[in-house]
């Protein structure tokens, strides 16, 4: 099944890329990888068009809580701010890069995942599933 995910401008680390003079673009299943990352990395409320667009995850890292609750607080925001884009139909999963078993599969990720989290950053894998019925993988750092 072909469905259109839109078009858009291809960023690279938040630059527009050019080749050949030209602005490249993207669409497709990469256009919609990119839309929502860039949702995730905007922080809520600032938009001054949308003011409803991005991640609110600032009262996660503000508040006093246990790892576990801001992981939650985190967890439950990614899938509010992924699931208003039309596009998506489900949020299958949220994993963390210190989830057990994902260490337990790859133990050469653990030095990386604790030089990240002494950084306050946690890269964070979201498999949703399109309007399509395709399966998407995001993987994104949040954090402050």
């Amino acid at each position: 099944m072909t469905t259109s995910f839109g078009r858009s401008l291809l960023l690279d680390d938040g630059d527009l890329v050019v080749a050949q003079g030209q602005l490249l673009e993207v669409e497709s299943a990469a256009n919609l990888s990119q839309a929502l990352t860039l949702r995730v990395l905007t922080p809520f409320g600032s938009d001054p068009f949308n003011t409803g667009y991005g991640l609110d995850i600032g009262q996660a890292f503000t508040q006093p809580n246990p790892v576990s609750v801001v992981k939650q607080l985190v967890q439950l925001n990614l899938v509010r701010t992924l699931g208003t884009d039309p596009r998506v139909r489900d949020i299958r999963q949220v994993v963390f890069d210190d989830d057990p078993d994902l260490l337990a599969a790859n133990p050469a990720l653990e030095p990386t995942v604790r030089g990240a989290h002494s950084r306050r950053v946690w890269t964070v894998r979201v498999e949703l599933d399109t309007v399509a019925g395709d399966p998407l993988t995001l993987l994104v750092d949040v954090g402050v």
